[in-house]
């Protein structure tokens, strides 16, 4: 059965792709009553300028495939927002590489109930209810996390690659119930239980418990706090009592019509990791600047250090660094062509080259295609 409902929704999705006009897109629209249908198609090529000899760039979380060409995702959305009063829904559903790494576990198992990672994903699936003051919703399933400058949708980012702090100091997506309230103008706030980091379903019997503020000052400033605690089971202590938690704070600020400057902070730490010997801590920070050049073109740089103080997030106890340089153009409707080179550190040789010897830097250089419908 999951074999031909991946099927199904490969088939709908090529089929929008390959129409690519409005008329087919309203015409799906309908078939789900009047959701919103929205998706992209993201292809990359990454070369790894150490020429790794295991062919893989080292702690990438989706251009993680040196050399290669990727189809890293195509997704297909279907949302309806809940109206006051009313219900709605959101189903997310992608299929490329990118799925592999936020695959929650336990969605496809084999028969030892081993997560099996998979190309095909349903990302978000949720059912939601707005509040009759019109100034919020519930919602009741799958949703992305709401800690990070940075999303799973490559549409979302300034850049080709991901941060560090996105693949390694936060989560993906949780299941669960999460709820949203407007309390003014200019505040916000976001709060729910649910399954844990990248749970479809629990680990354990307890749940993790979700707060966020989100301040909004139009034209200048939006600021979010986020923070998270529940147990989680750390896969070497393996108790439901390995309480796990991480605040997360991310400004945007837009000091002029053409610049945009995001600042991210993650801190978190796990209780009885690494063998249940002592607690874990890890936490970074990034900064983005992003530069308007013109109607149809951008330059991003981001920079960053993530510290994983006692290796549990990466393996290795180690400080890494990495600043990126991204140029966008849209020369063309609905599709976005970007180019970038990244320069990874670390304290550790945690890197490869040809030789297979180990490292403390790597460079790659990358090349995207993405079209949005």
């Amino acid at each position: 059965m999951r074999t031909r409902l991946k099927g199904i929704a490969v088939g709908v999705a090529a089929a929008v792709v390959a129409a690519g006009v409005p008329s087919y897109a309203a015409e799906v629209a309908d078939i789900v009553k009047g959701a919103k249908v929205s998706g992209y198609v993201d292809t990359t090529y990454t070369y790894n300028l150490n020429a790794p000899q295991s062919r893989l760039n080292a702690l990438r979380v989706f251009d993680t495939e040196a050399n290669s060409f990727l189809l890293n995702n195509s997704e297909l959305s279907f949302v309806k927002d809940a109206p006051a009063g009313g219900a709605g829904f959101g189903l997310v559903l992608n299929y490329g590489t990118d799925a592999q790494a936020t695959q929650a576990a336990g969605s496809i198992t084999d028969s030892t109930g081993d997560t099996v990672k998979d190309d095909f994903d349903i990302q978000e699936g949720f059912v939601s209810y707005g509040f009759k003051s019109g100034k919020g919703w519930w919602r009741l399933g799958k949703f992305v996390t709401l800690h990070g400058a940075e999303v799973i949708k490559s549409t979302g980012d300034y850049n080709i690659s991901r941060s560090f702090l996105f693949g390694y100091a936060i989560p993906f997506t949780h299941t669960g119930l999460r709820v949203h309230y407007e309390v003014g103008p200019n505040l916000s706030g976001h709060f729910g239980v649910n399954n844990g980091w990248d749970n479809l379903k629990d680990d354990g019997t307890g749940k993790t418990a979700e707060l966020q503020v989100g301040l909004s000052l139009p034209d200048m400033l939006a600021l979010s706090v986020t923070g998270m605690y529940g147990p989680e089971d750390n896969g070497s202590a393996g108790t439901d009592q390995d309480s796990r938690g991480l605040v997360d704070v991310v400004a945007t600020l837009t000091p002029a019509n053409n610049m945009t400057v995001v600042l991210n902070y993650d801190r978190a730490s796990q209780a009885k990791a690494n063998g249940g010997a002592a607690p874990a801590l890890w936490q970074g920070y990034a900064a983005y600047l992003n530069m308007g050049l013109g109607e149809k073109h951008s330059a991003t740089v981001r920079g960053e250090v993530f510290d994983d103080h006692d290796g549990y997030r990466t393996g290795t106890v180690q400080t890494l660094k990495e600043v990126t340089l991204t140029l966008s153009c849209k020369q063309v409707d609905n599709l976005e062509m970007r180019a970038e080179y990244r320069y990874d550190m670390s304290n550790q040789n945690v890197f490869q080259d040809d030789k297979g010897v180990a490292k403390d830097t790597q460079s790659t250089v990358g090349v995207q295609l993405i079209y949005s419908f």
